[in-house]
């Protein structure tokens, strides 16, 4: 007989589901997955000494609730050597040794590199003051700290903070601000920071890293490891309190069922979940509603090249002059001895023209990105072997200036709930370590709701006559 009672269930199999369920793996637990794989948005398929990746792709460092979770599985991540902030300008690839040599190398106009400079000189001001801003606070909750992270800069826009510079120069941040799968003027200045934050980390140990095998490993180990505790092509259509417990109902296979547990932990994204839970304050729900997501397509490649290419040294180049807006070479961090033929590449489009992308086949968005990879790199003509578009739709989650995410935070910290929340859309840029972390602490607040609702009247007055 199927079960259909549990102690928890988690709607969402993505990074912030995977965490959830992996952290209650001891518990009678299900995971409701909608598609037919675990990862989400960490998607890539293996090639041989290759993999195409067509997602997510950097790791944080040791430490990290993903870093830990990858350990206890037995995954590795591997450093990424190559050049980070390279930029194809003007027809030319430039790889300057540090970031602050860009306005000095870079061929332009002294007017656009003077304004360079200048918009660069603040975003390293900024920079600062993000990170200043990320370190822990003695006694400060999580949800407190990421509440005073996202409101960093967080009344205005990007577009507000970079200004209206020369055409390509602001044509230049457009590509870089559209990491976050958004326009400049569509999400506040902190989260444009944040991402050149993360590229201008340093040499340290820290989001310079990919998972050995490829980011899409993580949901297949899981595949592996969780078995028959997933439920997979299943679209959960209502999330509600039913007595002492919640009711999920889901459809699959061309049926519907209900099932029904103690907790339950919703890591879908945001405006999905607003509108199949039932239970929760309006302004949880509001807010839910108003995180915002970019769509965008990316195109992983596979070549057959039999010698070194010029990006060979380079991980990532962010590429104005181009119909995608970032170029990664995911071979790069195996190149640290004699090289094997062949590769694996990575491109993709955010913001406005990502929205444009889509509407086209994959067989156009084929077509556009190759005819600019062969424009940055005549050399790969006659060794493209491979190509994959994917469409990720909802895609990345940012927020935009003056949005209130503290309902939620609030509602994350009561101890009366059986449904919980976590996703990326906890920060002020979606990422899996975030996606992560809002799970783990999802999972720890079930868990302690299982064993409050688990003390017998027998224990608890045992309990409070020992006092």
């Amino acid at each position: 007989m199927t079960n259909t009672s549990y102690d928890a269930i988690v709607v969402g199999g993505g990074p912030s589901g995977i965490a959830a369920a992996w952290e209650l793996r001891d518990r009678n637990i299900l995971v409701l997955e909608k598609s037919g794989r675990l990862g989400g948005r960490l998607y890539s398929v293996g090639r041989g000494d290759y993999w195409l990746n067509l997602g997510g792709h950097l790791f944080p460092a040791a430490g990290s609730h993903m870093r830990n979770i990858l350990h206890s599985i037995g995954l590795d991540v591997i450093r990424i050597p190559g050049n980070k902030f390279a930029i194809y300008w003007g027809g030319k690839i430039y790889t300057p040794g540090a970031v602050a040599a860009l306005p000095l190398t870079m061929k332009m106009t002294m007017r656009e590199r003077i304004s360079l400079a200048s918009i660069g000189i603040r975003i390293l001001k900024a920079v600062k003051g993000w990170q200043k801003a990320m370190q822990p606070v003695y006694g400060e909750t999580n949800q407190k700290r990421r509440a005073r992270v996202a409101r960093y800069m967080a009344d205005i826009s990007f577009r507000d903070f970079i200004g209206y510079p020369p055409r390509r120069v602001e044509q230049l941040f457009q590509s870089a601000g559209r990491r976050a799968a958004a326009e400049m003027e569509d999400q506040h200045a902190g989260v444009g920071v944040s991402l050149f934050g993360a590229v201008w980390a340093g040499k340290g140990d820290s989001m310079a890293l990919n998972l050995d095998g490829g980011s899409g490993r993580l949901g297949e180990v899981m595949m592996e490891l969780l078995g028959d505790q997933v439920r997979y092509d299943a679209t959960v259509k209502s999330i509600e309190k039913t007595g002492d417990g919640v009711s999920v109902t889901y459809e699959s296979n061309g049926g519907t069922h209900t099932v029904s547990a103690s907790q339950v932990i919703v890591a879908i994204p945001a405006y999905q979940a607003a509108e199949i839970v039932r239970d929760i304050p309006e302004d949880v729900r509001t807010t839910l509603r108003q995180v915002q997501y970019g769509p965008f397509p990316t195109m992983g490649i596979i070549t057959d090249e039999t010698g070194p290419m010029p990006y060979d040294d380079i991980y990532a180049i962010t590429t104005p002059d181009a119909s995608f807006d970032m170029f990664f070479n995911h071979a790069n961090p195996l190149r640290t001895g004699p090289r094997k033929p062949g590769g694996s590449l990575m491109v993709y489009s955010g913001g406005a023209p990502a929205r444009e992308m889509l509407k086209l086949t994959d067989e156009a968005i084929r077509d556009t990105y190759l005819a600019d990879v062969y424009r940055m790199f005549p050399q790969l003509k006659g060794h493209i072997k491979e190509t994959v578009v994917q469409r990720w739709v909802p895609g990345n989650t940012y927020r935009p200036a003056g949005f209130d995410f503290d309902p939620m935070l609030t509602y994350c910290e009561r101890n009366d709930v059986d449904i919980h929340f976590a996703g990326d859309y906890f920060a002020e840029i979606g990422n899996m370590e975030i996606a992560a972390g809002s799970a783990h602490e999802a999972a720890r607040r079930a868990r302690l709701r299982l064993m409050e609702q688990e003390k017998s009247p027998v224990q608890l007055k045992v309990v409070g006559a020992s006092r």
